[in-house]
């Protein structure tokens, strides 16, 4: 009886990517037999290339099931993720976030100031918002009442930059530029806030609830 050498698993992986990137769906059945592996290591590569899709190079892996058979195939990517970051950040802005927030807006002055520990703190007018930013540890103030940025302000200013690129124009030299941002971007607060600003209203609130 001649013994059928046993596939490694990386060659069986590269099988099944070679006959899954025609985009034609198969059943497990079938995808076995194309590739010559059983049903139980073809489940197992399925399992691997759902969980890691940065194998399939810009494509994602479509699994469904239609009268208790699986089926499966590989699908161009429609998502967001299928697009360069840049474009990322104008849909998510067209579509979600037009319009900075205050927060972010502080957060990016103090940025371009270079306030980022406190040798370089700054003096800025202070409001609820400044305090909320405070009380999220996002920024610091010294005790001669100026401010600066904490790491994650930093973090949070850097994706807002990415976000509203328009915010870089914010003068860092003038120590009135607060005052130069428009008003009525404060007052509208139907508009929701950006996605770097919900981690920083969550982290205040659980510290609300703790004190």
């Amino acid at each position: 009886m001649i013994l059928r050498k046993r596939t490694d698993f990386v060659t069986a992986i590269h099988r099944v990517l070679e006959i899954l990137k025609t985009g034609e769906p198969y059943t497990l059945n079938k995808l076995g037999q194309e590739t010559n592996l059983n049903f139980r290591t073809v489940k197992k590569i399925l399992s691997v290339l759902e969980s890691n899709q940065t194998l399939l190079s810009g494509r994602s892996l479509d699994v469904s099931e239609l009268d208790n058979v699986t089926v499966v195939r590989i699908k161009e990517k429609i998502g967001l993720t299928f697009y360069p970051e840049n474009i990322q950040n104008l849909i998510i802005r067209t579509m979600y976030y037009p319009t900075s927030s205050r927060e972010e807006e502080i957060l990016v002055y103090l940025y371009l100031n270079n306030a980022i520990n406190i040798s370089s703190a700054i003096h800025l007018p202070e409001d609820n918002i400044l305090k909320e930013l405070t009380e999220a540890e996002h920024v610091e103030k010294t005790d001669n009442g100026k401010y600066y940025l904490t790491s994650d302000g930093q973090y949070v200013a850097k994706g807002a930059l990415k976000l509203y690129p328009e915010l870089a124009n914010i003068s860092s030299n003038s120590s009135n530029s607060m005052h130069a941002i428009k008003i009525e971007q404060f007052m509208q607060l139907s508009i929701p806030s950006g996605p770097n600003m919900l981690l920083l209203r969550s982290k205040a609130q659980a510290r609300k609830n703790m004190s």
